[in-house]
C-alpha cells in the first residue's frame, strides 16, 4: 500500500489554513480621548467664527443666537476667542498631566478630619457682567492659567463649552457630557444656562435688537442727533 503524500489539490484544499490574528487598534488613553475631544472643540469654535465672518443663513444666525444668548458679534466674538485659549491651555496641561490622568490612583478611604474654614469665595459673575467684562479687556494668558488652577479637568471643560456656545442641542454635548463627568464637572448647570440664553436671544428679538433674527454689530452709545445711528445693523 503506497502512503505516500499526493499533490491532489482537493487534499490541499481540505487541510484548514493558518490564519494569524489580525492586530487590534490599541484603545486611545483617557488623556488622548481628552486631547482628542477638545481639538474638536476648538475646530467647531472656529468654524463658527468663520460662518459668522463670511455670509450665515438665517438659521446658522437663530442657532448662534440661541447658543450665546445674544446676536451681539462683538460679545460672540470675544467668548469663542476667550473659549480657543482656555481650551488650548487645557490641552497643554493634560499633556503635562496624562500620566496621572492614565493612571489615577485608586479611591481610599480616609477618616474626616476638622478643617480650618475655607474664606468666601467671590461670587460668581453673572452672564451679562462676565460678557461686559470680556469687552472690556481679553484675559492674558496668566488670567487664563488661573482659571485652571485648582479645577477640575470637567469645571473647565464646562467653562470652555459655555464660551464657544456648545450647549444641549450640539452634537458634541453628548461626549463632552461623559468627559465633563467622568473628570470631576457638573453638567447640570448646563441646562440652565442653555435655558436661560434661550430667553436672552428672545428678548432681544422682542426688543427690536435683532429683528427677525439678524446679526447686529454694538456699536456703543447711541448719538444725541437725530435719525438712525449709523452702522448699528448689519447686513444679513
Amino acid at each position: 500500500m503506497n502512503d505516500a503524500p499526493t499533490n491532489n489539490p482537493a487534499d490541499a484544499a481540505a487541510k484548514p489554513r493558518e490564519t494569524t490574528p489580525e492586530a487590534q487598534p490599541a484603545k486611545p488613553s483617557a488623556s488622548q480621548v481628552l486631547i482628542g475631544v477638545i481639538k474638536c472643540l476648538i475646530g467647531a469654535g472656529l468654524e463658527r467664527l468663520a460662518i459668522l465672518r463670511s455670509n450665515p443663513t438665517p438659521e446658522e444666525t437663530q442657532d448662534t443666537g440661541i447658543a450665546f444668548g445674544t446676536f451681539n458679534l462683538r460679545v460672540i466674538f470675544a467668548r469663542i476667542m476667550r473659549g480657543v485659549n482656555l481650551a488650548t491651555a487645557l490641552l497643554n496641561h493634560i499633556a503635562r498631566q496624562a500620566k496621572p490622568i492614565d493612571n489615577p490612583r485608586p479611591l481610599r478611604f480616609q477618616p474626616i478630619r476638622a478643617r480650618a474654614p475655607r474664606p468666601p469665595r467671590k461670587p460668581r459673575l453673572t452672564e451679562a457682567e462676565d460678557n461686559a467684562a470680556l469687552l472690556a479687556r481679553m484675559p492674558t494668558d496668566e488670567e487664563i492659567a488661573a482659571m485652571l488652577r485648582h479645577r477640575t479637568i470637567g469645571a473647565v471643560l464646562v467653562d470652555i463649552c459655555a464660551d464657544l456656545g456648545i450647549g444641549l442641542s450640539h452634537p458634541m454635548w453628548q461626549e463632552v457630557k461623559f468627559l465633563v463627568i467622568k473628570h470631576g464637572g457638573r453638567w447640570v448647570p448646563v441646562i440652565q444656562r442653555t435655558f436661560n440664553r434661550l430667553n436672552a436671544a428672545r428678548r432681544e428679538v422682542l426688543a427690536g435688537i435683532a429683528p427677525g433674527w439678524t446679526l447686529y454689530y454694538d456699536t456703543g452709545p447711541k448719538s444725541e442727533t437725530t435719525g438712525p445711528p449709523p452702522d448699528t445693523v448689519a447686513a444679513t
